[in-house]
């Protein structure tokens, strides 16, 4: 499989899907060719090529227990964050 070169620079904090593994992590450092993420309940970090992440979708944040995925409306209902 040919991997892409992806020329975006990610800021900090951002949420990112590894497209490798599968998972959701929040971006930590941003080392050029290479990121490094952790998961969203914290724990150890790891290191993935540039052009094997993307942003996350609300869906894989929803699914990987990122917070503040989810909002409560002024009736006290959750909903999703682009539904409110």
């Amino acid at each position: 499989m040919s991997v892409k070169q992806v020329e975006a620079a990610y800021r900090p904090g951002v949420w990112l899907t590894d497209m490798r593994r599968g998972k959701v992590g929040q971006l930590m450092e941003d080392w050029g060719a290479r990121v490094r993420l952790r998961a969203p309940g914290g724990g150890r970090e790891w290191e993935v090529e540039q052009g094997r992440v993307r942003p996350a979708t609300l869906e894989e944040r929803e699914r990987a227990g990122v917070p503040g995925a989810f909002v409560v409306t002024s009736y006290g209902t959750v909903t999703r964050r682009d539904e409110a």
